[in-house]
């Protein structure tokens, strides 16, 4: 596809999303199977592109920036399906469905450049379980901040019911994000000779699982439970600065390959 199709595709998709998250309020069976029938599609015009990505490239699209972001807009949907199935769930949905139309946004008003290099440091057996780790992990710390938001401002009859669902969320994350850093630890052996190099990138990892690993340990202390979920806006954002400052802004890091 050319630049500008894929740039209507991640429109569409965004627009799509939009739409489904604020027809969702909307009470009534009609409005809710619109907002799903307008999911479904936004999920559709986003695989598009991923499915394009990978096949211009030859290869799973997780080199670039662009590519990531693409596929991480479908993994939202992916991972809503296991919550709403596995923990009960189906609450989250709007709250997925506004985080997939942020990402896709921001993927529209970048390069649409679907064809990269693909760097020989990233040609590893290691690459695809330990990108998409941490994707599934980004996704469900996303809405777990989100939850953690409304927290502060829904009634307290409710609050107890997105707490339950921001740990649910987060105890589902954490193993994933261990397993990223796992992965990552030893691709970085095979690659430079060294497990861990304290990189940019590898230190803010480590932060943001240290404090999630905080958040489940204050959540079982009495006395420190009402502070628990601070741990998981501090993980979001620790989260923003481990994929986009390196990833998209480079720095002195063997992590920044191309944006």
């Amino acid at each position: 596809m050319t630049g500008t199709a894929l740039r209507l595709l991640c429109l569409g998709a965004a627009l799509l999303y939009y739409a489904a998250f604020a027809l969702s309020y909307l009470k009534g069976k009609r409005s809710v199977r619109i907002s799903l029938a307008l999911w479904i599609a936004g999920i559709v015009l986003n695989a598009s592109i991923v499915a394009n990505n990978w096949i211009v490239n030859g290869y799973m699209p997780f080199v670039s920036m662009y590519q990531v972001l693409t596929f991480l807009g479908v993994t939202f949907g992916l991972v809503y399906v296991y919550m709403r199935y596995m923990h009960n769930g189906a609450f989250m949905k709007r709250y997925f469905m506004i985080s997939q139309a942020v990402i896709m946004t921001g993927v529209f008003f970048m390069a649409q450049n679907a064809e990269w290099h693909f760097p020989p440091a990233l040609q590893s057996a290691y690459f695809i379980p330990h990108v998409f780790s941490y994707m599934i992990s980004y996704s469900l710390v996303a809405v777990g901040a989100i939850l953690c938001l409304l927290t502060f401002f829904v009634r307290k009859e409710e609050r107890k019911k997105y707490e339950r669902g921001m740990y649910n969320l987060i105890v589902t994350a954490f193993p994933f994000m261990v397993l990223g850093l796992f992965l990552g630890s030893l691709w970085a052996n095979a690659c430079w000779g060294n497990y861990w190099a304290w990189d940019n990138k590898e230190v803010w990892s480590l932060v943001t699982v240290l404090s999630l690993s905080v958040y489940l340990h204050f959540r079982r202390q009495e006395k420190l439970s009402k502070y628990a979920k601070y741990f998981v806006l501090a993980a979001f954002v620790f989260e923003i600065i481990t994929l986009f400052f390196v990833g998209m802004f480079g720095g002195d890091s063997m992590h920044a390959y191309s944006t």
